[in-house]
């Protein structure tokens, strides 16, 4: 049964490397007959409707894009909470930040026992907004 299930998202796997658009430098796009009998290799100069019926974002792939925005702020939270990620500055690094902060959290003992991160879990949950945290280079993030 493992083995089946191997082979199925195997072949699925590279599979979707001939649906997807060619980002190669010869500007080709590869399209796979209705039969799947063989695979076309079609210029995209000839075929500009094809070419933006492929290049097209599937309503899946944007779906999931606007979870994984809601998602990376839930776990942003979840890592700023202070026990037992937060006094490490864990949130930060996920977040994305200078080397010093997380170094910041560790040597004020979790930001003074943990107040810190209690107050970035707080703001993280309470803010709309979390992209003025992502690269944020402050030890205080949420000071403009």
């Amino acid at each position: 049964m493992r083995i089946k299930r191997f082979i199925l998202f195997a072949g699925l796997f590279f599979l979707q490397k001939f649906v997807f658009a060619s980002k190669s430098s010869e500007q080709y796009v590869y399209l796979i007959n209705p039969m799947f009998q063989k695979i076309d290799s079609v210029n995209i100069s000839k075929y500009r409707e094809i070419i933006s019926d492929v290049n097209r974002p599937s309503p899946l792939l944007k779906y999931f894009n606007s979870k994984k925005k809601k998602n990376k702020k839930i776990t942003a939270a979840v890592l700023a909470f202070p026990f037992p990620f937060g006094i490490v500055g864990l949130h930060r690094i996920y977040l994305g930040t200078a080397p010093y902060v997380p170094v910041v959290y560790i040597g004020s003992m979790g930001g003074i026992f943990g107040v810190l991160p209690f107050v970035d879990f707080c703001i993280l949950i309470l803010d709309k907004e979390e992209s003025r945290y992502i690269d944020n280079k402050k030890v205080f993030m949420w000071v403009e």
